[in-house]
């Protein structure tokens, strides 16, 4: 039932609603219980702000404000709205992002929440986060983090620089109009951007690759290619040494100086089964059955992970300075690669779902090989671990 008080009432008035009397109180512009009314504990005032001017509270006091048509309870701090019938939680006029690539530098980043509540109540922000099972708040930050400051529905993360602390969350903001609350979550990720570089040379039959003093790789290759003309790397004294970050990782190599040779070079640049990249021979070559290269000739693939050689990947050939990417998941077994952000078409989209190529990671992980396709000279460097790219939706920088 509404209560309707009287207009433009004056200090003192009276007036009696529903079996209760009402008592007008011009300073804090409420109509207050009189005599026996009082013992109710009930407030009714215009608004809100009449509300907050209330002095004088008991715990489970109740107010009523006639222009939300609201009821208040008192919890002895504050006043809690109190639900009455079905209502709506605040809705989002500006989305948080849906992910959120933290600095490793430190830098801080944001994530912006804009709420409104369509009955016209305030709307506050507060969050948690969480990964798996571990839930996390303002006294017990994710490993990722060091601080996390809100104004007005601006979050500023800061994270940490340590890379042991590397990894991702879920970061939740909530929006609340004092009863209900509507969230939003925001897939939170710090990684680690790892240059790849050699520590002496290393000699493949008639090919060899070798640091540079501006730290990027040098790859020689002369006379004839043959099945096994490759080399790889990490390196490693034992096939299980200097393995490679497991998980969902990705890496660049940009194509940076043609030393010896005329374009088309044929250089090829891979992914493969460690224990074959370790063995030295043809099972690691273009045409091997543990690995997939691309062509820097045509951008073709080659290698038995994806059936065979010269198979079409919609890249197209490699000149200077472009970006090679290479995105792998050693749970699933699974490597995508791209070109200049343009993913093969062999592999698909690593961030959004691409089949990928099959190949195991269950014998002592994977290395990058480069290898030789052509029986002239053929000298080129390559930077590992740029970042020209925005990595994949859901993978870890190498």
């Amino acid at each position: 039932m509404a209560i309707n008080f009287p207009d433009s009432p004056s200090n003192g008035d009276t007036t009696t609603l529903g079996g209760k009397t009402y008592t007008y109180d011009s300073t804090s512009t409420s109509w207050t219980p009189s005599s026996a009314s009082a013992a109710a504990g009930t407030t009714v005032v215009a608004d809100l702000s009449a509300l907050l001017a209330l002095t004088g509270m008991s715990d489970a006091d109740t107010a009523f404000v006639t222009d939300t048509k609201s009821s208040y309870m008192w919890d002895g701090v504050e006043w809690q709205r109190m639900s009455i019938g079905n209502q709506l939680g605040p809705r989002y006029t500006t989305t948080p992002t849906s992910s959120l690539d933290l600095a490793a530098d430190g830098t801080t980043s944001d994530i912006t929440a804009v709420a409104v509540d369509d009955s016209g109540f305030p709307v506050t922000y507060d969050w948690d986060a969480y990964s798996g099972s571990t839930l996390y708040s303002a006294s017990s930050l994710p490993p990722q983090l060091t601080g996390v400051s809100e104004s007005n529905g601006v979050f500023t993360l800061t994270p940490s620089t340590a890379e042991a602390n590397a990894g991702n969350f879920s970061f939740r903001v909530k929006a609340s109009d004092g009863v209900l609350t509507t969230p939003a979550t925001s897939s939170v990720d710090l990684s680690f951007r790892t240059v790849i570089t050699i520590a002496a040379r290393q000699t493949r039959n008639t090919n060899y690759v070798e640091p540079t003093s501006t730290g990027e790789t040098l790859f020689w290759a002369t006379n004839l290619a043959s099945g096994s003309d490759y080399n790889y790397f990490p390196e490693g004294a034992t096939v299980a040494a200097s393995g490679m970050s497991t998980g969902k990782r990705y890496i660049e190599t940009k194509l940076t100086t043609i030393h010896t040779g005329t374009a088309p070079t044929f250089w090829l640049i891979g992914l493969a089964e460690r224990d074959t990249a370790y063995a030295n021979g043809a099972g690691g070559g273009y045409n091997g059955g543990n690995v997939v290269y691309v062509y820097q000739n045509n951008g073709n693939h080659w290698g038995q992970a994806v059936g065979g050689g010269d198979i079409s990947s919609g890249l197209g050939s490699f000149v200077l300075n472009d970006v090679m990417q290479i995105a792998y998941d050693t749970d699933a077994g699974k490597v995508w690669m791209g070109k200049n952000d343009t993913w093969s078409t062999v592999s698909g989209d690593p961030g959004a779902g691409g089949a990928g190529i099959s190949i195991s990671h269950t014998n002592n992980g994977y290395a990058f090989v480069v290898a030789s396709g052509t029986s002239s000279t053929v000298s080129a460097t390559f930077t590992w671990g740029g970042s020209d790219y925005t990595k994949p939706t859901g993978f870890s920088h190498f």
